[in-house]
């Protein structure tokens, strides 16, 4: 159980780690190769990145929810 608990943790922490990175990825490409303004390119890698994590939580709580109800039934 715990192990479970310790590695669900890592994986949010991965997740959060490799969101700022895509979006510091996403603002200088923005910046720097599209010549935009850095307000803007921050906006809109901050937009992507926000997507990304509320697509990946929403699928999460799902996994989560279908995992209760398996329990349930089984106890």
């Amino acid at each position: 159980m715990v192990g479970k608990i310790i590695w669900e943790s890592l994986s949010i922490a991965l997740l959060l780690y490799g969101s700022y990175l895509a979006y510091v990825f996403i603002w200088f490409s923005l910046f720097r190769i599209f010549d935009m303004d850095i307000t803007t390119a921050k906006l809109i890698s901050g937009s992507i990145t926000l997507t990304i994590i509320a697509i990946s939580s929403i699928r999460w709580f799902i996994k989560k929810h279908k995992e209760l109800k398996v329990m349930e039934n089984e106890g």
